[in-house]
């Protein structure tokens, strides 16, 4: 994310570069019989790795490649070294060194991986998982590596390399690609684990960035040798089994045409797993995640809807690893023993209220910490499990450089949770309302108490309530844990448990949200391995004087190709044994003309509401209608889908300059003589506002070149017939440099206001952001001041409140970014922050905030009052630097300061119904 730099530790990391000549071993996931040994080095080449079974009898040598790499800040220095040991024993401990004529590095140890199906050590193998890193200038990864393998050498009472078999990252382990944040920010930060166990990677958002872009990702590592039954033929993504446990490393960051490659490979990835006896668990990676609750929509749609569902086919998937939001999240499938988790390391902060944010019901908890995990495969009892470890936070949002913001933890476990699926599953549960015919709303259905001989506690209940009784369409599916940690808390870094109150074994209806008519109702129980019970015997009701709610019908999607199943659900009907679903082509009338193209009566036991499966073998724009007792009369609205090609679309470049040709490619598409592609810019709808340009597409594919475009972010549709329906994917792309537009709402600032920006025309991401840089600064190269995203809006007015500005006097822009980059996408607004000693005394006077005493002195309390509550309290020295803080958490209208202030002037911004200063003077005693 964002880049924030202390002096201090700048000049701790340039001595460090001065004086090493040859940096710590990085060690890649070790397999059974082999492992690679990586390192950096600044003039030091002729390199020998000896190696062997003791560490006083390194018997065996193998000679190095060193290749020689330039990018900025490196002029043919950047010296990386690799040489891979092979013909190793399985599950064993190797020591080794680094060796030159000149140099003679420390002796380390590594352990092999257990070989297929077995496990290493005692039935039970241990990984690390850690997530973003990304920061180059705070303690934060480094920190979590110290910390993470004090915990484990504490706990398990030996080395880390002989508790954890291999550590595995979820991407985003640099902050740009470039070979500076390569050797200091992801080599640096993992020395003191690197050179003991090895790891693997995966593709974040950020490897993408920079000068060398995946060219220096690709580069350092060899995951081209890794594989699994069928080699991906890719550093992007690629399988390995360690032991009983397979794991799938998949990119996020890849095109649709790639996406489409990485499928077909995975499908016969899980394919080969399914049948093999000594895969017992499936753990997959993603760097962006299956679900957040955060920043809500920057996920990944390819994971959610099209490869997990094809993990979950394998019947051994166990758990999806995902990271890019900053922080924990732990969630649950609906049906199968699979979890997911947002593994988010220590990278920016990521906190309640700066962003977008839904409480999703496969989302379990969400919690704003620096995290790890430690994942322990238990092969004798055929149980996965993972610990979730806390080593910190920090407390004071946007107070860049005050390095006691920091609280650090020592690895406090703040989850827990695992799989049995061998144990016996809870008890069936039951309604235990007496109901005798009807009920009023609101009402409560209550479950039984949750039973097991397991000994698992409960987790979660399940609640349905449908129209027929083999619940194939649902109005309600209520699924509930015994804990759901979603919202801010007392704090922005704290997360509140929204069921500590709830008693998820009660499903209360409220007025309104049943009409009149049967229902049937189940419920079913989840233990915390992951097992469901059986469902409830179902028990049939009527509501009464409710209202009634008007027929429904829907299909599942909005296109198909021929002969695909077409699932059709109606609701709400009026129960007529001969009400029908029909499906016409558009523009026929039914009754009038062309009789339905497919038809069928609603089902015999479930006339109210449903499900029909259709088969529809021509190509063509078709509507499904709902009609009753055999008439033609529709008794709900229509749902119009396509049917046929469906076209693949592709553009040359996703970035166009304003002189290029905007080239888009088609293929697979229906060749309608009315169909045409659209040019639409971002946030403008199709049929609302006006295409940006249009061409007809009447043939199987072809490519089409639109010229003269203005500035601006766009996405190209294929639409049929001269209407907006749009079928296919979508591509999207820019025209031109800096295409946003900001500008801020004053050009000259006193310390501590509040900073309005208004922007226009931006792409649309969930992580497009404003940073305010020092006025002669480069983004690329230099830190960032202050930051704020901008809700993933393509136009508006974003604050950087008063907490969140520049502490300091002088001259500063701020500019616009994309997808969390360094890419300016807008042009610089440039403004000023003046000092706040004019007239300050006097605002706050007739106002009537009352400072007492003043002057005072350096050992004397200050207390200052208002008639309204106090939020906050920031005194700042005559420089217009910031020296102290302090939040009004109890909403009181005085804030009494113990401050010790040396003599001299200051001034206090009061931050309450609005922002007023006052000026302290601290005199003598």
């Amino acid at each position: 994310m964002k880049k924030l730099y202390t002096s201090i530790i700048l000049a701790m990391m340039f001595a460090s570069a001065v004086l090493a000549k040859v940096r710590e071993p990085y060690l890649e996931v070790p397999t059974s019989s082999s492992v690679w040994i990586n390192w950096k080095s600044d003039v030091e080449t002729g390199f020998t790795i000896e190696y062997g079974l003791y560490s006083d009898s390194l018997k065996l040598s193998k000679s190095v490649t060193t290749l020689t790499w330039t990018d900025n800040g490196y002029s043919n220095n950047y010296l990386y070294s690799s040489v891979q040991l092979t013909g190793l024993k399985a599950n064993t401990k190797y020591f080794y060194r680094i060796k030159n004529a000149s140099y003679t590095g420390a002796i380390y140890s590594f352990k092999t991986a257990p070989a297929k199906g077995k496990s290493a050590n005692n039935g039970i193998t241990r990984f690390l998982i850690m997530g973003d890193n990304q920061l180059k200038d705070e303690p934060r990864y480094d920190t979590l590596c110290v910390r993470a393998k004090r915990y484990i050498e504490k706990k398990y009472n030996a080395p880390i390399q002989d508790v954890v078999s291999s550590i595995l990252m979820v991407g985003d382990q640099v902050d740009v690609g470039t070979l500076d944040h390569y050797e200091y920010v992801h080599f640096d930060k993992v020395k003191y684990i690197s050179p003991y166990v090895g790891s693997s990677t995966i593709i974040g958002n950020h490897e993408t960035y920079g000068t060398l872009k995946l060219d220096a990702y690709k580069n350092h590592f060899h995951y081209d040798g890794l594989s699994y039954k069928v080699a991906s033929g890719s550093e992007e993504y690629y399988a390995y089994q360690t032991g009983t446990t397979l794991f799938i490393n998949l990119t996020t960051e890849g095109s649709s045409t790639l996406n489409a490659t990485q499928l077909t490979w995975l499908q016969k990835v899980c394919d080969s797993a399914k049948v093999d006896n000594t895969v017992k668990h499936i753990v997959s990676l993603g760097h962006r995640p299956y679900q957040a609750e955060q920043y809500i929509g920057d996920i990944s749609t390819w994971v959610r809807n099209t490869a997990y569902p094809v993990l979950l086919s394998s019947g051994k998937h166990f758990l999806h690893v995902g990271a890019h939001h900053h922080l924990y999240a732990r969630g649950q499938d609906k049906n199968n023993p699979s979890y997911n988790i947002i593994s988010g390391g220590t990278a920016w902060d990521q906190y309640w209220g700066m962003s977008k944010e839904a409480d999703y019901d496969d989302c379990q908890k969400t919690l704003t910490r620096w995290n790890y995990q430690l994942l322990e495969i238990d092969s004798a009892a055929n149980m996965a499990k993972v610990k979730t470890f806390s080593i910190g936070y920090t407390t004071k949002i946007n107070d860049w450089g005050n390095l006691n913001k920091f609280v650090w933890e020592n690895s406090i476990i703040i989850d827990s949770f695992y799989v049995k699926p061998s144990i016996a599953k809870p008890a069936t549960p039951t309604i235990s309302n007496t109901i005798t015919d009807s009920i009023a709303l609101p009402y409560t259905f209550n479950s039984s108490a949750y039973s097991t001989t397991s000994g698992e506690k409960y987790n979660s209940t399940q609640f349905q309530i449908s129209q027929n009784s083999n619940f194939s369409t649902l109005v309600i599916d209520k699924i509930r844990d015994f804990e759901n940690w979603f919202g801010k808390g007392t704090n922005a870094w704290d997360t509140k448990d929204l069921n500590t109150s709830i008693d998820i074994f009660k499903l209360t209806l409220t007025t309104g949200t049943l009409s009149n008519g049967t229902y049937y109702i189940r419920v079913r129980h989840r233990d915390r391995g992951m097992n469901w019970s059986n469902w409830s015997p179902t028990v049939t009701y009527k509501v009464k004087a409710a209202g009634v709610a008007k027929p429904t019908v829907s299909i599942d999607k909005q296109e198909y190709t021929t002969n695909e199943t077409i699932v059709a659900t109606y609701s709400n009907g009026p129960g007529n044994a001969k009400d029908w679903i029909g499906i016409y082509k558009l523009g026929d009338v039914p009754g009038g003309g062309p009789t339905a193209t497919k038809w069928s009566y609603v089902n015999a036991g479930s006339l109210v509401a449903g499900t029909l499966n259709f088969t529809l073998p021509t190509s063509g724009q078709y509507f499904i209608g709902y009609f009753s007792n055999d008439g033609y009369t529709e008794i709900a609205k229509r749902d119009t889908f396509y049917v046929g090609a469906i076209p693949v679309i592709m553009s040359l470049k996703s970035e166009y300059k304003l002189t290029d040709s905007v080239s888009i490619s088609y293929t697979n598409a229906p060749a309608g003589t009315k169909d045409w592609m659209g040019i639409y810019k971002i946030g403008n709808i199709p049929g609302v506002q006006s295409y940006s340009a249009y061409k007809y597409a009447n043939a199987a594919s072809g490519t089409l070149k639109f010229t003269g475009l203005p500035k601006g972010y766009y996405k190209a549709s294929y639409f049929l017939n001269d209407k907006y329906l749009s079928i296919g994917n979508s591509i999207f792309f820019s025209v031109g440099d800096t295409i946003a537009k900001i500008t801020t709402n004053k050009s000259t600032y006193n310390l501590g206001d509040l900073i309005s920006v208004t922007f226009q025309d931006g792409p649309g991401v969930a992580k497009d952001w404003l940073g305010i840089y020092n006025a002669n600064d480069n983004p690329n190269v230099n830190p960032l001041v202050n930051y704020t995203y901008v809700a993933g809006k393509t136009s508006g007015t974003q604050a950087f409140q008063s907490d969140n500005v520049p502490q300091k006097t002088g001259d500063y822009f701020v500019v616009f970014f994309t997808n969390d980059s360094y890419n300016e996408i807008s042009n610089r607004a440039y403004f000023k922050i003046k000092s706040i000693l004019t007239d300050v005394t006097d605002e706050a006077y007739e106002n009537k905030v009352n400072v007492y005493p003043n002057p005072s002195a350096p050992s004397k309390e200050t207390a200052i009052s208002y008639k309204y509550p106090i939020d906050l309290i920031e005194i700042f020295d005559v420089s217009g630097q910031l020296i102290y803080s302090k939040s009004n958490l109890e909403d009181k209208n005085s804030i009494v300061l113990n401050h010790n202030l040396p003599q001299g002037t200051y001034f206090v911004s009061v931050h309450s119904n609005k922002l007023y200063r006052v000026k302290l003077v601290v005199t003598e005693e």
